[in-house]
């Protein structure tokens, strides 16, 4: 018996190690199945419910719905709108559109929004190997895709993120290896991302000629031949500026807005850890974790000019570009969604042998998706009411959007600012305030169409005014507040509308005139 127990613990102590060994493998941030099971947990609570909590997201999907309609004759949107081809933001669009025809546009968009924030992770990984860099710490770039720009549901924007990532990869093996070939592909490359997005083709293109000064600023020819393809879409940029500030007035007249530079500071905090009011502790958590955990689990910084510049030039634009420009607002807040990225490219893996209990970088990510989870989901029971409330409503109609409280108690930004545009999406007619009225978009609102709720009411119902902004010409009119408003809002015309519906801090008046009719 004795003899048995003693082979039994030779054995156990044999495989102890080897055990453990594949235990250390299969929980450590090498694990790319691990990391991939992380990145697409990362986006499970965007299906929760169909309504995101993206400010933006019910405008863009608004869009949608009116190109369906007036590519399909409907005359109520012919005679309002116009297409316009022309924009830097078309890929967007063109893939909400396509994915609208095989799923409701709802769920196109969750799924658009998912493809993205997937890739952006996924993204970071190639770059970091591209560069040579300690590829380990991709795990810390599945927070930041939460950014600004996802909570603010820039969809053009977003969408166009990982195409200015892979752009960027793209770059650093030209400046390894160039060649006629790939100098062509990245002209063309160039020339695609305008239409992804101008912004995003800016500032890809900047990171790429830091990397490239960064890595041959003592060869001055080979500097100028390996920028060179850079330049293809400037004069494409030169002639759709041109035509926007001659058709635009707004463009033309609108001030530039920089802020304060208290607010950067704030943002740049947040960014790391998806933005957004996710509790004091764990933004500093994970902000703290993507600043120090490399330094602290043993990655050195690297001291080559190449790896430096991209960051050093995306900080000082992040710093210094204003938030408001060419009509265009939050302009430097989103670009916050590539500094993770940029800060990851600095480091090097240590030596064999010298790691440190780098997996104390999961639970931390397991810890944001859980707050994340518990929001969304609480944010899908908060939005039921509206549902409700469009059920309520025939669709095909014209609606004014008189959204007075803004805010959710689970998310920092006014995610109900736009959501009545959900019902031109899911239900179709249109919906005012409309994006129809912004020169980037595709639907435009044609210069004759009329009076209509502007941008200043959507922000201050309070200041419609019957007369002047066509309250005649919808069929209903939406109002989110805590209490009934209607006297504040439409003030000597109250009696030309009645309320026909409620549902929680949802309100809805019908135009008695329209309604006879």
């Amino acid at each position: 018996m004795m003899g048995y127990v003693n082979r039994m613990t030779e054995s156990t102590e044999r495989l102890t190690p080897q055990f453990s060994s594949q235990l250390a493998q299969t929980i450590s941030v090498g694990n790319n199945r691990l990391f991939m099971a992380a990145v697409l947990l990362s986006i499970a609570p965007l299906w929760f419910g169909q309504n995101l909590p993206m400010v933006d997201m019910p405008q863009h999907a608004a869009q949608i719905a009116a190109l369906r309609e007036i590519w399909a004759g409907n005359a109520a949107f012919t005679q309002l709108f116009d297409v316009n081809w022309f924009t830097p933001y078309l890929l967007g669009y063109m893939l909400l559109y396509a994915g609208s025809t095989v799923l409701p546009v709802a769920v196109a968009a969750q799924l658009l929004v998912s493809l993205s924030l997937i890739s952006i992770p996924l993204l970071t990984a190639a770059l970091l190997r591209a560069a040579g860099a300690d590829e380990r710490w991709k795990w810390l770039a599945i927070p930041c895709a939460f950014g600004y720009a996802f909570y603010w549901g820039f969809l053009s924007f977003l969408v166009a993120v990982p195409f200015g990532l892979l752009f960027f990869i793209q770059a650093i093996r030209f400046a390894a290896a160039p060649s006629v070939r790939r100098g062509v592909w990245v002209a063309m490359a160039s020339l695609a991302l305008f239409f992804c997005h101008i912004i995003v083709l800016g500032f890809a293109s900047m990171l790429a000629l830091g990397y490239i000064a960064g890595a041959h600023y003592r060869d001055w020819k080979g500097l100028a031949l390996r920028w060179l393809p850079y330049t293809a879409p400037l004069p494409l940029i030169a002639v759709w500026m041109f035509v926007t500030y001659t058709n635009e007035a707004r463009v033309s007249s609108d001030p530039v807005v920089f802020g304060p530079v208290s607010f950067r500071l704030m943002q740049l905090l947040m960014q790391p850890a998806g933005q957004d009011s996710l509790a004091l502790f764990t933004c500093v958590l994970v902000t703290g974790s993507v600043v120090l955990m490399p330094w602290l689990m043993g990655s050195k910084l690297n001291r080559q000019p190449q790896r430096w510049l991209p960051l050093l030039l995306g900080l000082a634009v992040f710093m210094t570009a204003p938030h408001y420009v060419f009509s265009t607002a939050y302009f430097y807040q989103r670009l916050g969604i590539f500094l993770v990225p940029l800060w990851l490219l600095l480091w090097d893996a240590p030596p064999a042998g010298t790691r440190r209990p780098d997996w104390l970088v999961m639970p931390l990510i397991l810890l944001w998706m859980f707050l994340n989870t518990g929001r969304f989901a609480a944010f899908a029971r908060e939005t039921e009411s509206f549902d409700r409330m469009v059920g309520h409503m025939e669709p095909g109609r014209r609606v004014a959007a008189m959204v007075y409280d803004k805010q959710s108690p689970l998310f920092a930004l006014p995610v109900y600012l736009h959501f009545p545009a959900w019902y031109q999406a899911k239900r179709g007619g249109i919906v005012d305030f409309n994006f129809a009225d912004f020169y980037s978009q595709m639907a435009r609102y044609k210069r004759d169409a009329g009076p209509r709720i502007d941008e200043q009411v959507s922000w201050d119902p309070t200041a419609f005014d019957w007369e002047a902004h066509g309250g005649a010409n919808y069929d209903y009119f939406l109002v989110k507040a805590d209490a009934d408003l209607g006297s504040y809002i439409f003030k000597q015309k109250l009696d030309a509308v009645e309320l026909v519906a409620r549902s929680d801090w949802w309100w809805l008046y019908r135009n008695k005139e329209t309604a006879r009719r």
